[in-house]
């Protein structure tokens, strides 16, 4: 899967960052102790650690010249050099899965008709007709999709599509099911990952086809983690510019004064979890710092600007996602460093203590 390619780029660097990072930590022992120089030097490899290289994912596809989630959309992203177009998945009535973001139609179709995708059948929805921003299209199969997305020239390079599964944990396995069956049969040559915001339908997923590149997207609830042990995150990155401030927010349900897990993530192993997507409000050091201990990419969506995006790849982040690509892969071919970590006041303030 593409999410795990690249790691080895940037390996002979790390070795000589590691390699550099031992030999102070041997010097130092002399003086500092042991137990302090070794702590210190698994901090430092730990944060300096690499994912992969850098990617850029259209939100949606490349909505700037397409209608969201169409067929056109998905052409144009891999047209326009993304590295993947995000795409969500949903069942309809008759269990196909097509690729629509809402529950309804309502904002999308030119009638006005406002009804459930998982109500009506594909032949019925499909005579539907869609339309945003002056364009008219009819709402794809996730076959169709696969089968756009595999079409490529000679030379041309490998394009993905990232597919968020919309579902919650009642019809998890049945939606795993339907997209499993029709990747499959699709035959799809293209690079793929699967995510969800329900992090039972990750573990579906991941049981299922443990091969496969599964994430969970907890853009605008970075408490689905559970990384933030003590409901606050600190350090708060702001704008991509490097301008961070501590603040505290309760990530985690209350009740009767006592924190609780959110009840579909208990029992969830680390390992169902080979990336996660944050919005870009949410990012802080912690969830970075947390990513980077579990050798878990972080790819950070709603990233509008070039500023954002090179402040968003210099503290860690693998990928990107937006609705314009271009100041996306701008950043990401001028990055060429390590991920380095950001700090706030706080920090300081514990260092010195």
């Amino acid at each position: 899967m593409h999410g795990r390619e690249g790691r080895g780029r940037l390996s002979g660097s790390v070795v000589a960052v590691v390699s550099v990072l031992a030999c102070i930590a041997m010097l130092a022992g002399l003086v500092m102790g042991t137990t302090h120089v070794v702590g210190w030097v698994f901090d430092a490899i730990a944060l300096a650690s690499p994912q992969h290289r850098p990617i850029v994912i259209a939100h949606r596809g490349d909505t700037r010249h397409a209608p969201e989630n169409s067929l056109a959309s998905i052409r144009a992203a891999k047209q326009n050099g993304a590295d993947f177009a995000e795409i969500d998945v949903r069942l309809t009535k008759d269990g196909i899965p097509v690729v629509f973001h809402d529950r309804r139609t309502g904002r999308l179709d030119a009638g006005g008709r406002n009804v459930l995708v998982n109500s009506m059948p594909l032949s019925a929805l499909q005579r539907m007709i869609m339309q945003q921003r002056g364009m008219r299209y009819s709402v794809p199969t996730l076959r169709q999709a696969l089968d756009d997305a595999s079409m490529s020239r000679p030379g041309q390079r490998r394009f993905g599509l990232l597919l968020d599964i919309k579902t919650d944990a009642r019809y998890a396995r049945k939606v795993a099911d339907a997209v499993v069956r029709v990747v499959e049969d699709s035959k799809y040559a293209g690079n793929l990952m699967v995510m969800s915001a329900n992090p039972y339908a990750v573990m579906v997923f991941k049981s299922m086809r443990p091969q496969w590149h599964v994430g969970l997207c907890a853009s605008g609830r970075p408490d689905l983690t559970q990384w933030d042990d003590d409901g606050t995150s600190e350090a708060r990155f702001m704008d991509g510019a490097a301008r961070v401030e501590t603040v505290r927010r309760e990530v985690t349900a209350k009740r009767g004064g006592k924190q609780r897990k959110h009840p579909m993530f208990r029992g969830m192993r680390g390992e169902a979890m080979d990336f996660v997507v944050f919005r870009a409000r949410d990012v802080t050091s912690r969830l970075l710092r947390n990513a980077r201990l579990r050798r878990i990419p972080v790819y950070v969506d709603s990233v509008d600007s070039y500023d954002a995006a090179n402040g968003l790849l210099r503290h860690g982040v693998s990928g990107l996602l937006g609705e314009n690509i271009t100041p996306l892969q701008q950043a990401c071919s001028s990055y060429h460093g390590l991920p380095e970590p950001f700090s706030s006041p706080d920090d300081d303030d514990r260092s010195q203590a």
